[in-house]
């Protein structure tokens, strides 16, 4: 062991004069160790929470939305072959129809989107399947994927019109139709049988979206063609590569899940980020305690600097040692909370059902949040960008008492020993 390591460990290690000391050193340690787990602990929910909000927005909405630059599609079908022939990451497609209706039975009348699709097709393209069952924490689906003169409502929107499986809907939309006798009449009116309640876990889908087969959808719109066409990829991230291949070669419009939620993740990036520098200030404490107690050990230790100094130390082998020394507290804080933090991560949920029954209080409802779990990803480049961050805010703390330590002068520090 090289002499400056093995003086700044002699004295971390406790003393039967200077255990205050030792014991600041202790208080050090565990800052930095709680620091850590903090940072460790919340970064690894946020991004689970990150992951788990994306995989739930990209199961309901396309990968990737094509569009006609001239309105609809009528063909839908050639447009589907030429795209899937162009792109080989596209492992499904289906065609889709949006219009606006007003959703009506005895008693209530709300507005909402309808969607026809072709239930197969957008099943594999979408959750809209898996968002009729209860799997993935979802606990209002229901029913089954519409037929004709069928509908799927969201949850919310059914709750908001008092609907449930079975219940008969009179939908009307904006279309004119020519009546005899009666002339120009606004507004298509017909009558649909829910067949099934969607449980997307996401508000935006569950509150305002229905969903019907597209021989429904022309029925409502009297209009041939679809709107666009929905396409699921063999990776998400793929989307804006493909969306300009597919611009450039046949001239479609497109729209990626990434654009049609931007300022979502956007925000959510940026929430990341503050509050990985707001948690930081936990650490930056923790350094300033060792600044505290390295300055305290300097004075400690002045007639020991002394002795070192008249015994041939140079200064920067003196500035290295305290160095050493607080970047050992450091080091041993951040590694201790570096395991701990690991460690409570990975058992996030089982540590808040202890707690939730030791207050009774539900810490994390699932009916709120959509999901059956705390969501938790530690990845490893956050973990790192963690572990560097404590040991650089360590090692500049210990600067100053390092600088100081190696200005005493030798003759001062033991004239009076």
């Amino acid at each position: 062991m090289k002499f400056e390591a093995f003086v700044a460990i002699r004295y971390i290690r406790s003393k039967r004069r200077n255990r205050f000391i030792s014991l600041i050193s202790i208080i050090s340690i565990a800052g930095v160790s709680v620091g850590v787990i903090t940072l460790i602990v919340v970064m690894s929910v946020m991004t689970g929470f990150d992951i788990a909000l994306r995989e739930t927005i990209i199961g309901n909405r396309s990968h990737l939305t094509v569009y006609d630059p001239k309105g609809k599609i009528l063909d839908y079908e050639s447009v589907i072959a030429e795209i899937e022939s162009l792109c080989p990451e596209i492992v499904a497609s289906g065609p889709v129809v949006q219009i606006e209706a007003l959703f009506k039975n005895e008693e209530y009348t709300t507005g909402g989107l309808i969607l026809g699709v072709d239930p197969e097709r957008e099943s594999k393209v979408t959750d809209l399947a898996k968002n009729l069952t209860n799997e993935g924490g979802r606990i209002f689906g229901k029913g089954r994927l519409p037929k004709e003169k069928e509908i799927v409502l969201g949850y919310r929107l059914a709750n908001r019109i008092s609907a449930r499986l079975g219940s008969h809907l009179q939908i009307v939309t904006a279309r004119a139709t020519i009546r005899p006798l009666i002339g120009r009449q606004l507004g298509t009116q017909i009558w649909l049988t829910v067949s099934g309640i969607s449980h997307a876990r996401m508000s935006e889908f569950d509150e305002i979206y229905a969903f019907v087969d597209l021989n429904t959808a022309r029925m409502l719109t009297g209009e041939d063609g679809v709107d666009a066409i929905h396409v699921k990829l063999t990776n998400p991230f793929l989307a804006d590569k493909v969306a300009q291949k597919i611009r450039s070669e046949l001239g479609h419009r497109t729209k990626t899940w990434y654009e049609d939620q931007q300022a979502f993740f956007d925000a959510l990036r940026q929430e990341k980020l503050a509050m990985f520098i707001i948690l930081a200030f936990i650490v930056l404490v923790a350094a300033f305690n060792i600044t505290s107690t390295l300055i305290m050990v300097v004075m400690e230790k002045r007639r020991d600097i002394g002795i070192l100094r008249t015994l041939g130390s140079s200064t920067s082998s003196i500035l290295l040692i305290f160095i050493l020394q607080g970047l050992f507290i450091g080091t041993i804080g951040t590694l201790i909370g570096l395991i701990l933090g690991i460690i409570i991560a990975v058992n996030i949920n089982p540590i808040a059902d202890f707690i939730a029954k030791l207050l009774g209080w539900d810490l994390f409802n699932s009916t709120i949040y959509y999901f059956e779990g705390i969501p938790v990803a530690i990845i490893p480049f956050d973990v790192a960008c963690i572990v560097i961050s404590a040991v650089v805010l360590t090692f500049i703390s210990t600067l100053y008492p390092a600088y100081s330590a190696a200005r005493v002068n030798p003759v001062d520090a033991i004239r009076y020993e």
